[in-house]
């Protein structure tokens, strides 16, 4: 019984007319999937084929070829990008999702149209993240100093009001510098966001909607900013990458259109 061929979902894209990207999709066959629009109206979906019931695993050998077709679409025209991993069992289907998503997909495209995403990551550059904020903060110092320089031990409970103290005011911090910073980025961007830091030494983590023609302004703003901050503060900026932060799609079911 010979495989379905289904379609792996890369974005979508405002589309007047039937679109060819080139093989640079993921591997069908044992080469480059074509990459080419399946349309509805004026929306079109950027696709490639790829067997319906095949289990993609996110390995780079994927990630790569997702990621580019997103980049080469971002070159000419605007895209809402899809997660890694959609698989769509046909053709008809893609159709049906378009006509039952339209009024959303649209929303989406207007919200992006033009504009891109630039991450930025601030991180604390100091050699240990607790000895910095007890020579910032005398309060926390006085305390672990209390705990730990007498003759006895410090209690269980001692070290775990030290970690709490500690935590509360790594916490603090970062929400001040975030917002800080977020309100000195607010006139060069359209839309902002921020994400919970994951490691202990990083400050904020914030990804910006920029209008394409606003990037360069956008950089020079991110010296500025970075330049009112404490030598302690470094700044990591990149993109322009599609806007994944600043997509908020369900695509609803298409068991009905």
């Amino acid at each position: 019984m010979p495989i379905a061929t289904g379609r792996y979902l890369y974005g979508l894209i405002h589309a007047g007319q039937d679109v060819d990207f080139g093989c640079i999709g993921l591997e069908h066959d044992g080469k480059p999937g074509r990459v080419y629009t399946l349309r509805e109206g004026t929306l079109g979906a950027v696709v490639s084929d790829l067997p319906a019931r095949q289990k993609l695993l996110p390995l780079r050998k994927n990630l790569d070829p997702h990621h580019k077709v997103i980049r080469e679409v971002m070159k000419t025209t605007t895209i809402v990008p899809m997660t890694f991993g959609h698989v769509v069992k046909n053709g008809d289907e893609i159709a049906r999702t378009l006509r039952r998503n339209r009024d959303g997909i649209q929303a989406q495209l207007a919200r992006v149209e033009g504009r891109v995403e630039m991450g930025l990551k601030v991180k604390w550059d100091v050699e240990n993240i607790f000895e910095y904020f007890m020579d910032a903060y005398p309060d926390l110092k006085a305390f672990r100093d209390q705990i730990f320089g007498r003759s006895s031990a410090p209690s269980q409970a001692e070290k775990i009001e030290l970690g709490r103290m500690f935590e509360d005011q790594l916490n603090r911090e970062r929400e001040e510098q975030t917002q800080r910073a977020m309100d000195m980025f607010q006139p060069c961007c359209a839309e902002v966001k921020a994400s919970p830091p994951k490691s202990e030494k990083m400050v904020m983590d914030l990804a910006f909607l920029v209008d394409r023609d606003a990037l360069k302004p956008f950089e020079e703003r991110i010296y500025q900013v970075a330049a009112t901050f404490p030598a302690q503060y470094i700044f990591d900026y990149s993109g322009p990458w599609a806007p994944f932060n600043f997509v908020d799609l369900d695509l609803q079911s298409t068991a009905a259109a």
